[in-house]
């Protein structure tokens, strides 16, 4: 059975102010306020690692070398669906605890909660809304963290069985608790427009191959490394200009490695347009852009060409705009009465 849990990092850096008192002087002058001696007596953070409490729910506490601010991450997941109810994030120690909030790895409200310790081995965490939990370590003694540097996505699955990464839910950050020794795989998959570099462990660099299969034996982090591709060049460059059909006008541009914006602009009359704004990746082998929450406006303007009104019809516009070899594009609006088809024609820039 898979052992594992994964929460979204989020590095929580903290800013301390110190403002210094001013009093005056006999002079006239101002002089600073000492600020009064205090006696440090906090112990640094020691207790990590997987811990459970009666009703499954689960807390980790693992230190993190390779992250803009070094720190204790503490993930939590609380409540019946493990992936909704996650949390995760760098906690800075205050005093004898680890105190702040942890974003949310799904779209609940983030957490403001202190760890602190309970017991010879437990961890007693407690959300300012009043709840607390109480957990105990587990067997675990064998602590393995696997992110992400740049642009990419990981997974694994133990032993040997090389893990099947989804786009649709890419993970950037795991981490693994294990009692005994035991064999897992690795593997690392670039977003569009990166390459994968390598995997490091520690710090050091480990394996180029972005599959790997290791025994887990201590403890350790894991990053895969990626970097932007110096080849790579949004396929929608081919396609970008402007285009018409009848009294229709279209946009199209690049937006990030592989997206499309297109804008298309339907003259009703000299002061009235219709706009419909569509963004959407292109298929480089359909050449099709099958895009989704398209939103349409009634654009008004006055007599000296400015905008005096822009009212929303829709948001949540459907389609396909289709590239085609002889320089046209198709474009498909589920939402037209009429269901035909546009044809847009390309327009050389010297008679844009």
């Amino acid at each position: 059975m898979k052992k594992w849990m994964v929460i979204a990092v989020c590095l929580i850096m903290l800013f301390v102010l110190a403002a210094c008192g001013k009093t005056p002087t006999t002079d006239g002058g101002e002089s600073e306020t000492p600020e009064p001696e205090t006696e440090q007596t906090t112990a640094e953070w020691s207790r990590k690692g997987l811990f459970l409490d009666e009703n499954e729910n689960m807390l980790t506490i693992t230190w993190m070398d390779d992250v803009d601010e070094p720190g204790w991450y503490v993930g939590c997941m609380l409540g019946e669906d493990l992936m909704e109810d996650s949390w995760g994030g760098i906690l800075p120690q205050v005093g004898d605890t680890l105190r702040g909030k942890l974003p949310s790895a799904g779209d609940k409200e983030e957490l403001s909660v202190t760890v602190s310790e309970e017991g010879e081995d437990g961890i007693l965490l407690a959300i300012d809304s009043g709840m607390t939990y109480h957990f105990t370590q587990t067997d675990s003694t064998i602590f393995i963290t696997i992110n992400t540097e740049g642009r990419g996505m990981i997974d694994y699955e133990q032993g040997e069985t090389v893990p099947e990464l989804d786009p649709e839910m890419p993970y950037q950050s795991a981490s693994v608790n294990l009692a005994v020794p035991e064999t897992y795989t690795f593997a690392a998959a670039p977003e569009t427009g990166f390459v994968f570099v390598k995997w490091t462990k520690n710090g050091e660099d480990f394996s180029a191959d972005p599959t790997v299969t290791l025994l887990l034996d201590e403890s350790a982090d894991y990053v895969a490394v990626f970097e932007e591709d110096p080849n790579w060049q949004n396929p929608v460059m081919n396609f970008i200009g402007e285009y018409r059909c009848e009294r229709a006008r279209a946009t199209v541009e690049c937006l990030g490695y592989d997206e499309a914006r297109i804008t298309i602009e339907w003259g009703g009359s000299v002061s009235e347009l219709a706009r419909w704004d569509i963004l959407g990746h292109l298929d480089t082998d359909t050449l099709t852009v099958d895009y989704s929450g398209c939103g349409k406006a009634i654009v008004v303007y006055d007599e000296s060409g400015e905008i005096v009104s822009q009212e929303p019809e829709y948001e949540d516009g459907t389609g396909t705009i289709t590239f085609n070899d002889d320089g046209t594009f198709t474009w498909h609006e589920d939402q037209s009465e009429t269901g035909k088809d546009m044809v847009f024609e390309f327009v050389p820039v010297n008679e844009g």
